[in-house]
């Protein structure tokens, strides 16, 4: 164990997990009730210094540890959440003809893996005192409050858990591929492989803002040059970097123009923290315009649907509904996929508390933006989506032409070298 290098490692992980709540001035979407009652204690002052020490403890410190059973192939995965598992699928796909790799299944991905308890090494318990000690200095970097704990235990205990389960067994891996950037399962489980030499493989699985992490991984399949452009503005960009688009091609993007019918149907796209207020208000403002045949409801796979379900006279979709309809969305990287269907987007951003345009759709002419008063007209007869938008879109979706094609060969030899190098 190189001790210097372990505790960069750590670091580096916190670094990436707290930028996205700004170091513990967190914004609203995070302070969620349940984290709020959880580490009510938690707090700048001395007494609340004191009691968040005690929480860590008593976590990091106990007896027992969590051991991952770590599949034995050359690519393994780090990431719950169903759009994580989507870019696992596409990136597995994407090199499956060429290298002869299996599709992405569950039982590669360390969120899924059946794991153990067991108790501690002399070794697993110093390096849970360390990590302790580690977390009371980071107190100094950071506001301290319910989420801010919450984000520091978690991170620990996971990087912990990976750590002691790289070592309790033998690995045949040759990189770790993750979908997000920023939480702490992916975070903690990349920063071991890094420290263990092993390559780590990012595949993008939504759109991103300034709040991100510096994108430095071994490799990055980012979804469009957009994206780059807004990695460049955070920081240095390190490792190989990939465009790949999702959709090999928009053949559905001329059917954004020929929308121009009085009547249509809609539905809303929910982001994961939707207010629910907003969406009784934009709902009936729906219901209410003559011109709206059906008012549907996608909410995110992370969202609860509990306070949907209470709902009369509205259908809730689990995936995009195949038939034509307008998109109404908040914040949410939903916007270019459902425009690289043809589907019309307007982004009304009531429906949240994340803020006026956080990923700058509207600002950039990608979308465009509706209010209240809106509802209740044919907000989606304009000329916004035109041969202009058009060309402005093509940042967002590199299918809009075949030009990404030619990097191919080069990420599939990028990944060949690591399958060679383990052999």
């Amino acid at each position: 164990m190189s001790f210097l290098k372990f505790v960069f490692w750590f670091y580096k992980g916190l670094e990436r997990n707290f930028k996205i709540i700004r170091y513990g001035d967190v914004p609203d979407i995070y302070n969620t009730d349940k984290v709020l009652e959880r580490f009510y204690f938690a707090s700048p002052g001395i007494k609340g210094v004191i009691s968040s020490a005690k929480e860590l403890a008593k976590n990091l410190l106990q007896g027992d540890i969590k051991i991952y059973d770590i599949p034995d192939v050359h690519f393994i995965y780090c990431g719950g959440s169903a759009n994580n598992e989507r870019e696992f699928s596409f990136f597995s796909n994407l090199l499956s003809e060429k290298l002869l790799v299996e599709n992405y299944k569950r039982e590669k991905n360390l969120s899924f893996v059946s794991a153990k308890t067991f108790k501690k090494t002399k070794f697993e318990f110093l390096v849970s005192l360390l990590l302790f000690v580690l977390c009371l200095f980071y107190f100094f970097r950071i506001k301290l409050g319910p989420v801010s704990l919450k984000y520091l235990l978690t991170y620990a205990k996971v990087f912990l858990n990976v750590y002691a389960s790289t070592r309790r067994q033998e690995m045949n891996v040759c990189a770790l591929v993750v979908a997000n950037d920023h939480t702490d399962f992916p975070v903690a489980a990349s920063m071991i492989m890094q420290y263990l030499k092993i390559p780590v493989i990012y595949v993008q699985h939504a759109e991103v803002s300034s709040s991100f992490p510096p994108l430095d991984f071994s490799v990055s399949v980012l979804r469009n040059h957009k994206s780059l452009d807004v990695y460049r503005n955070i920081g240095k960009v390190t490792g190989d970097v990939f465009i790949v688009p999702r959709r090999p091609k928009s053949q559905n993007l001329s059917r954004i123009h020929q929308r121009t019918t009085d009547k249509a149907s809609v539905v809303i796209y929910l982001s994961s923290v939707f207010s629910q207020d907003a969406v009784l208000l934009c709902l009936d403002a729906l219901k209410r315009n003559a011109n709206v045949l059906s008012v549907g409801v996608k909410p995110h796979p992370r969202a609860s649907q509990e306070f949907l379900r209470t709902i009369s006279d509205i259908t809730i979709y689990d995936s995009t509904p195949p038939f034509e309809h307008i998109a109404i969305v908040p914040n949410s990287s939903v916007v270019i996929e459902l425009l690289e269907e043809g589907i019309p987007v307007f982004q009304y951003f009531e429906l949240d508390d994340v803020g006026h345009d956080y990923y700058g759709f509207v600002r950039e002419r990608i979308a465009p933006e509706i209010s209240t008063r809106d509802l209740q007209a044919s907000f989606w007869n304009s000329v916004f989506y035109d041969d202009q938008w058009l060309s402005r879109f093509a940042d967002y979706s590199p299918s809009v032409t075949d030009s990404w094609r030619a990097s191919l060969p080069v990420l599939i030899s990028k990944v060949k070298s690591y399958i060679r190098n383990n052999l």
